[in-house]
């Protein structure tokens, strides 16, 4: 008996194996060890399926795990290499036959005796896609569960069409069928990618009637639909695997000096950050997934504070509803966006529309609010003099009379100045923090708000960054105005002297006396 000691890459690729997720993703640099946590998750849950008991006393499971790539090439230069230090080629039945098969067997318990009494009878497939369609390549087939390595980069009707496939498999009897799971493993995607969509992209499950989601609770039970697992940067403090790596953290250092030319692989590859698919650099560079995204309900309203409603105007109207706690800290609770079916567009909204859109979003989610309770602030461009001829007061009016707030003017309009407040919060310890659900604003901080292309048709580089004009940018500025309200933020962004309200004394004596 050969034994193997496999040491685990980290705390968040142990989260994910331990996952009971219907659909299940680990997002990691180059080097962090999620392939192969993908394919400890996929033994693990053969090993958790349901056994039967034969006529010898000894329990039986059986499971059978798909793992599909784009071409048998990258099978056998990846991922392969990678299983066959969890169970080596020479052990069970290999066939190299296509489709790839694994055949093996595990003696999970003995007796006091070293019997064996639990057996896994085991079956790992391997398959690509080629050039087939996803349906011609996954036809017909029934596994317990799937892993989709590289999975950013596999066709987008996949995840789709294993959602039948999984949970299929069973020689002994359908109900020892233990938790059919789509296990998907990948570098960090451009915001644009479809499995960015799926899995850091949060609605709640919103689409869904409420028939719709009952179903859905007895098909899972306590399980979630999807869960995503981030894990850390490869130059941050707790980077997972580095013991596992040739050089330690040299291993990054070393990607970083030779693809420093190429920022957006630095960025992806080994600082585990999403980028845009675009030309142009994230004006919110700071910004970091697992760091300021929270789970829903985490932000709470606090009823202490007001309620900062930022508002961007026009035919593509945005807000952002945030707030800053005790310490100054900006929590963004909220969004308004009037997104498109599909979310690759939006559409043109009237002052009325929005307005009545966002009432209705805020007494909802911040039931009995006052008006002392929350102070609604947008672009100074709203308050315009009322002679030009794109007169935006009219805008203002109307949205400001179906919200049911006043709308003040936001105390500055300047790029630096609103920049800088969300880069003060983003760069601080918890100083941003921002509610999953807002996804169109949490795609913008991760590269959707972008500086335009710097290079000019001439060759010549612009002397000065200019914001692109993208579907990301309207809420992003929304969530500007309202960041710059709060006592003396101005003040510390121009290192200005603290000036305190006023002070008014109320009293009888007359100081002219």
């Amino acid at each position: 008996m050969s034994m193997r000691k496999l040491i685990s890459p980290g705390p968040v690729a142990e989260a994910f194996i331990r996952s009971r997720a219907f659909v299940c993703g680990i997002i990691g640099p180059v080097g962090s060890g999620k392939t192969m946590a993908a394919l400890q998750k996929g033994l693990r849950l053969g090993a958790m399926q349901g056994c039967v008991r034969d006529a010898n006393g000894i329990w039986w499971r059986k499971a059978r795990i798909g793992i599909i790539r784009e071409s048998y090439p990258s099978i056998e230069s990846t991922i392969l290499k990678s299983w066959w230090q969890i169970i080596p080629k020479s052990e069970g039945k290999f066939s190299l036959r296509a489709p790839y098969t694994h055949a093996f067997r595990k003696v999970l318990r003995r007796d006091d005796d070293g019997r064996p009494v639990e057996i896994l009878d085991c079956e790992f497939e391997f398959r690509a896609i080629g050039d087939q369609s996803v349906e011609e390549a996954c036809r017909g087939w029934e596994v317990n569960a799937v892993i989709v390595d590289e999975a950013d980069i596999q066709p987008v009707d996949l995840v789709p069409f294993l959602t039948g496939r999984v949970g299929r498999f069973s020689d002994l009897d359908p109900s020892t069928v233990y938790d059919p799971q789509i296990i998907l493993s990948l570098n960090m995607p451009d915001i644009e990618n479809h499995i960015y969509q799926l899995l850091m992209t949060k609605d709640g499950g919103d689409f869904l009637s409420a028939e719709d989601k009952a179903e859905l609770v007895k098909v899972l039970g306590e399980r979630p639909l999807i869960e995503c697992f981030v894990q850390p940067g490869g130059r941050e403090p707790d980077a997972e695997n580095i013991h596992n790596l040739p050089g330690g953290r040299g291993y990054y250092v070393l990607q970083v000096a030779a693809n420093r030319h190429k920022p957006g692989y630095v960025d992806r590859m080994v600082d585990n950050k999403p980028v845009p698919i675009m030309h142009g650099l994230p004006v919110n560079a700071d910004f970091v997934h697992r760091v300021h995204v929270v789970k829903s309900g985490v932000l709470r309203w606090d009823r202490r504070h007001k309620l900062i409603v930022g508002i961007d105007q026009g035919l593509f109207a945005a807000a952002a509803i945030c707030q800053r706690n005790s310490y100054g800290q900006l929590r963004t609770l909220g969004e308004v966006v009037n997104l498109a079916p599909g979310g690759k567009d939006l559409l043109k909204v009237g002052p009325t529309s929005f307005g009545k859109k966002l009432r209705a979003f805020l007494m909802e989610n911040f039931p009995g609010i006052r008006a002392e309770e929350i102070r609604c602030v947008g672009d100074p461009a709203m308050f315009a003099a009322t002679d030009r001829e794109d007169d935006e007061q009219d805008w203002r009016m109307a949205c400001q009379k179906a919200l049911g707030f006043h709308i003040f003017r936001a105390k500055s309009n300047r790029q630096g100045l609103r920049n800088e407040a969300i880069w003060r919060a983003q760069k601080e310890r918890e100083g941003y923090q921002i509610d999953e659900r807002c996804s169109h604003l949490i795609k913008a901080h991760s590269g959707g708000y972008r500086y335009a292309k710097a290079q000019l048709g001439t060759g010549e580089t612009r002397g000065h960054l200019e914001i692109a004009d993208t579907i990301y940018t309207h809420v992003a500025d929304a969530e500007q105005y309202a960041a710059l309200e709060g006592e003396n933020v101005i003040q510390e962004i121009r290192g200005t002297e603290r000036k305190g309200p006023p002070i008014h004394v109320q009293s009888d004596w007359d100081i002219y006396s």
